[in-house]
């Protein structure tokens, strides 16, 4: 009993002392076992009219958890004192993570966090069903965060350690890691906001300070997009002859439709023929289109010199269902169709593509994607010819803003400019 007493005044002390008047341990037993119950007296000045606050920590009334306890009511003061928390039971919340799971009572606003994740989906559910996916994926990530050990404390601890988690397949300075702490922001506010988690997960306004300078350092500089490399008027010429001499007639329509009209390969999805003119739907949805119904835009051939009338006689090929999309094209429409989700069609035809031996050789030699087809459309327009289309005219027919089509293809259409513009001023020099 006196070695017990002994360690117990010792601790109480080095408490006083460290710590400063006001604090007070003890043993109290709980369940059979002892727990450490620690007291704090405010100092306003009242006497013994002075406040107090109570808290059980989570290690037992024992010499072995001296040097715990010792540490835990340190950290207890630093939150009292720093912390905008005014009871030892909101800073022991704060020391050892307790969030919403940790609640007692039975309300809406106490259910978890996995309740609230579930119900922040619900309150999303007008955007379409790959948004939701992505949206999900970042919430369980939030969710495996959130319950690590040991546990975020507030919104900035949170999204540091889900950065640590979760951003090491992601590029610095991608949209991959912007839009997941878009997302995450927005769970913490509906959380806090309209399901009653503590305020210290809160993040503050995306204009301020201290959240632009997280997000800088947890996004990282961004690295230089390559553009996408365009298919040029030869090599298109050369992939449509090789298909059509290997009677793959299916995948010549969507590879001639794509390149010579210049569309999105999702879009082969929503195409229709009127008075022998190509219509396109619309199949691009963002946070500002949802909800809006657009009228299918009429797109305009570019066709290859050497294969003049090309694209209207693969419309004309297309109305009249002699020759069909692939079958993979078609089953991936089809569920498109069903579930508002283009993005399978593209994916089914770079599928058909990569299997190809020409595209296979051309697209490693070259470093062409699917989406070269589409950006072949905007070369042949603003390159191959010597009366090219403006800049405006092809973001028109391509069906995106003229500030979309600078970006895109921009880059290299200013270095085939300024050669040609160098070509032109020295055709034209004069001797001195």
């Amino acid at each position: 009993m006196a070695s017990r007493q002994n360690w117990a005044t010792l601790l109480r002390h080095t408490i006083r002392t460290e710590n400063g008047p006001g604090w007070q341990l003890r043993g109290r037993e709980i369940g059979g076992v002892e727990k450490t119950q620690v007291t704090y007296q405010f100092q306003d000045g009242l006497g013994k009219k002075n406040p107090r606050s109570s808290v059980f920590i989570p290690y037992d009334w024992s010499s072995r958890n001296q040097s715990k306890i010792i540490t835990a009511v340190a950290e207890l003061k630093r939150l009292l004192t720093e912390g905008n928390v005014t009871s030892l039971r909101e800073a022991e919340d704060l020391r050892i993570g307790s969030d919403v799971e940790s609640k007692t009572d039975n309300s809406e606003n106490h259910k978890g966090w996995k309740f609230i994740a579930d119900e922040f989906v619900k309150s999303r559910g007008n955007r379409k069903e790959s948004t939701l996916t992505d949206l999900r994926t970042r919430l369980r990530r939030a969710l495996e965060t959130i319950g690590r050990s040991p546990k975020p404390r507030n919104w900035k601890e949170l999204l540091t350690q889900y950065s640590k988690d979760h951003f090491a397949k992601c590029p610095e300075g991608g949209e991959g890691r912007k839009r997941q702490l878009v997302d995450v922001i927005a769970f913490l506010r509906f959380a806090v906001e309209e399901k009653g988690a503590p305020d210290r997960f809160l993040p503050p306004s995306s204009d301020s300070r201290k959240m632009k300078e997280l997000k800088r350092l947890l996004i990282g500089k961004s690295q230089q997009k390559s553009l996408t490399v365009p298919l040029k008027g030869d090599q298109l010429e050369g992939l449509l002859e090789s298909l059509k001499k290997n009677n793959k007639h299916s995948l010549y329509l969507a590879v001639g439709l794509v390149a010579l009209y210049g569309l999105r390969p999702s879009e082969l999805a929503v195409l229709e023929v009127r008075d022998s003119n190509l219509f396109v739907g619309h199949v691009k949805n963002n946070e500002n289109s949802i909800g809006i119904s657009k009228p299918p835009q009429k797109v305009q051939a570019i066709d290859l010199a050497s294969l003049p009338g090309e694209g209207a006689r693969l419309v004309a090929l297309y109305e009249s269902g002699k020759v069909q999309l692939p079958l993979a094209v078609r089953n991936a429409i089809k569920k498109a169709k069903e579930t508002g989700e283009f993005k399978q069609v593209g994916q089914a035809l770079r599928q058909l593509l990569k299997r190809d031996p020409y595209w296979k050789l051309l697209a490693k030699q070259n470093g062409l994607k699917v989406y070269s087809l589409r950006h072949s459309y905007a070369w042949r327009s603003h390159i191959e010819s010597k009366n090219p289309y403006s800049l405006r005219a092809t973001a028109a027919l391509m069906r995106h803003d003229l500030k979309t089509h600078c970006k895109h293809y921009g880059g290299w259409m200013e270095d085939q400019e300024l050669i040609a513009a160098g070509e032109r001023f020295r055709a034209g020099q004069v001797k001195a």
